[in-house]
């Protein structure tokens, strides 16, 4: 993808005028139905039994239609596909496009949630049929990102991509909703590779489009997917602020499906800052809520993350009943990514009962489920990249037979004219091998930059919070073989608020590209780092005792005053607070991340601008 597709992306969906809204009043229903589900609960029903009485069947679907969506929006998902299925039926007597294609595309995103892919792709492909059949341009955009999405789901990005530049390059829109979906998708698929920039800048998009111009169900799923973004990006505080907004939304408009997204993942983050308790009773509010509404997917994460948060209170004989549970139900769902964090959890388990060869078997399997995944994404990449080589190449041969016949036809005439012509050909066919090089050339270096853009922070170049978190997992293991011995240090500035606050966001930027440097070179060669988040870093030390800790942290804290930062007092002095902890063999990274944590904040109201070292936990003192 080049760097130019999201400004043409912009260009193309303009929100100066909004003209479809005026010939298809349905699509402003549909945006009413949004922001107050009930009452269209209540006139898509007066609608249905007026045009039954009056048997205006294509009416009647379209009424369908209209409640099946506010159905979606209010969170009555157990009454979703009776309603489509009815409103198909009428739709079918009618042969009416568009209140099929409509029907469709609610069952597809019906499904989608519920991790049923092949029959979300099913109702896609329906969707696209009779969208084009309808001669809709817009349903027929709207039936295509369906259809993307339902690819991206099954980790098919290659061609999710591949619909989305075709509508950039051959449709237009200028209806809200579809800049909303198009923009969140191609956000989401940037997310994945790790440019985590581009991305946000798209889902922001498309939070600020749904803010202004569409309702409340539309506005908390833009809300619940920046949230996300700020989420993967370890931009803990924003991601908080905008799940709770999303769930007060989702409150607003008694979307009781909605409610519970938000709360799952707001649970995650609360467990990701060591707030146990409170993730376990926000999960248990959730979980009735995804059974009830059958989105399985969902639940699966919630029990995983159940699950992962009783191990680390080490309260094992409910962490196995929830594993029990969950094992069950991910056996019945085509997931990938969900098989490979369950076994993660039950070589947690395994280790933590001291079962060591079935924490192992259970870990290989892990990764096995891991490497299926990334090796599927790489063939996929790899099809997709010979397609379009073959295309090309096939194009380069019916050039090559064209320009064969018009030099016999020369030939007859001129032999002179026939030997140009051929070094001509000559060089054309050079061309064109060039270009076919080129042209992989580009491919691997996006995949290498994309590889890179995934474990590096935007601001800084340092590693980032999926690098270092890596690298420390990586190590514990090493613990747990014997083969090393491991130090987690947490480095944190001192009134970093006030650094933004007097002197300029930009100021700040500077600081932390400056540490960034200093601490690459401060530390050892089979050390790492990262960051974390905000002002917040992650040391990972092998073979560091205390003392070294100390001479670590007096030398990064020398360093980064000894040349003037630009923008700050030639005598204002940066400090920092760093939590020191030595890794045990029963560590987890979430444990020993707790300990640094603690000594850090312990190092924070003792004054600051201290090292605190942790204890060994109780078991491993004496």
């Amino acid at each position: 993808m080049k760097l130019t597709f999201r400004a043409l992306i912009i260009l193309s969906f303009l929100l100066s005028s909004l003209p479809g809204l005026a010939s298809e009043p349905w699509q402003q229903w549909r945006i009413d139905a949004s922001s107050d589900p009930d009452k269209w609960l209540e006139t898509s029903q007066q609608w249905i039994e007026t045009y039954d009485s009056q048997r205006d069947f294509s009416k009647l679907a379209m009424a369908y239609a209209l409640r099946a969506e506010a159905l979606r929006y209010s969170g009555n998902e157990d009454q979703v596909q009776s309603t489509i299925e009815e409103g198909l039926r009428f739709a079918n007597i009618a042969d009416d496009p568009v209140a099929t294609a409509l029907l469709r595309i609610n069952q597809g995103w019906y499904f989608l949630q519920r991790g049923i892919l092949n029959r979300a792709a099913a109702s896609a492909s329906y969707a696209v049929e009779a969208a084009k059949t309808s001669g809709n341009s817009n349903l027929f955009i709207e039936a295509e990102i369906l259809e993307a999405q339902v690819f991206h789901d099954s980790g098919d990005v290659a061609r999710a991509l591949e619909i989305l530049e075709s509508l950039e390059a051959e449709q237009r829109s200028d209806l809200p909703r579809l800049q909303l979906e198009f923009h969140s998708l191609i956000g989401a698929i940037y997310l994945d590779v790790g440019a985590t920039g581009i991305a946000l800048e798209h889902i922001r998009d498309a939070y600020e489009i749904a803010r202004d111009a569409l309702g409340a169900w539309d506005r908390s799923v833009a809300e619940y997917n920046l949230a996300r973004a700020y989420a993967r990006t370890g931009e803990l505080s924003q991601a908080r602020e905008f799940f709770e907004q999303a769930l007060q939304t989702s409150r607003s408009i008694n979307d009781g499906l909605g409610v519970a997204y938000a709360q799952m993942r707001l649970a995650e983050i609360e467990h990701q800052q060591g707030n146990n308790d409170i993730a376990l009773t926000l999960l248990d509010k959730t979980l009735p809520d995804f059974r009830d509404a059958a989105a399985h997917p969902m639940e699966a994460q919630s029990l995983l993350l159940k699950a992962e948060i009783l191990l680390a209170e080490a309260r094992l004989t409910s962490a196995k009943d929830v594993i029990d549970t969950t094992q069950s139900l991910i056996n019945t769902l085509q997931d990938v990514t969900l098989k490979q964090r369950l076994y993660e959890i039950i070589s947690d388990y395994h280790q933590q009962q001291g079962n060591d060869r079935q924490a192992l078997e259970a870990y290989k399997t892990s990764v096995d489920y891991l490497l299926q995944e990334q090796a599927a994404l790489q063939n996929k990449q790899i099809q997709e990249i010979m397609v379009r080589l073959e295309i090309r190449e096939q194009e380069a041969t019916n050039e090559l037979l064209q320009k064969e016949n018009q030099l016999q036809q020369l030939q007859l005439q001129e032999q002179q004219t026939s030997n140009y012509l051929m070094l001509w050909l000559l060089f054309s066919g050079a061309a064109i091998v060039l270009l076919i090089s080129y042209f992989l050339y580009q491919q691997m270096r996006s995949r290498r930059r994309y590889a890179e853009l995934a474990l590096k922070d935007d601001l800084t170049g340092a590693p980032n919070r999926r690098a270092v978190v890596r690298h420390c997992k990586l190590g514990l293991e090493q613990v747990r073989q014997k083969k090393a011995a491991l130090a987690l240090a947490i480095i944190d500035f001192d009134y970093f608020k006030q650094v933004n606050d007097s002197f300029g966001h930009d100021v700040g930027d500077a600081v932390l590209k400056r540490f960034a440097d200093v601490t690459q070179q401060c530390l050892r060669r089979q050390d790492h780092f990262g960051r974390m988040g905000g002002e917040e870093w992650l040391l990972v030390l092998f073979d560091a005792s205390e003392n070294d800790a100390e001479l670590i942290f007096s030398r990064i804290l020398n360093r980064m005053n000894e040349v003037e930062i630009k923008g700050l007092p030639r005598d204002y002095r940066v400090t920092f607070s760093m939590g020191f902890a030595e890794a045990t063999a029963d560590d987890t990274f979430e444990r020993l991340y707790k300990r640094a944590d603690d000594v850090l904040y312990a190092a924070k109201e003792r004054g600051r601008q201290r090292l605190q070292i942790a204890p060994l936990p109780p078991a491993q003192n004496g």
